[in-house]
């Protein structure tokens, strides 16, 4: 699962339709809450992701867009992995989101 989105870099480059693919899921307690911790890589388009060769290189930087943290509940009953991309859909830096398959 991945979505598509526009946003804008943390050196000012606006990114439109990028390929954003959340990569990892955790929950954790944190100052006596529990999060969900969960990091994105971010590329030009699917093709690049796809590339074996050139998938580490054509990352694609944005430290507004990373890493994030949401509140979790332990009453959760969807995967880690569908809150992510749920709570990274509400993401202010993101805008035009579609899923991709």
């Amino acid at each position: 699962m991945a979505i598509t989105a526009n946003m804008t870099t943390h050196n000012g480059v606006a990114l439109t339709d990028a390929y954003v693919r959340v990569t990892d899921a955790t929950i954790k307690k944190m100052e006596g809450d529990w999060k969900l911790s969960y990091g994105v890589l971010i590329y030009k388009d699917k093709t690049t992701r796809d590339d074996e060769d050139k998938e580490k290189i054509m990352r694609i930087k944005n430290r507004h867009v990373d890493r994030f943290r949401a509140d979790y509940s332990l009453d959760a009953t969807d995967n880690p992995f569908k809150l992510a991309y749920a709570d990274l859909k509400t993401s202010s830096q993101l805008s035009n989101i579609k899923d991709v398959s």
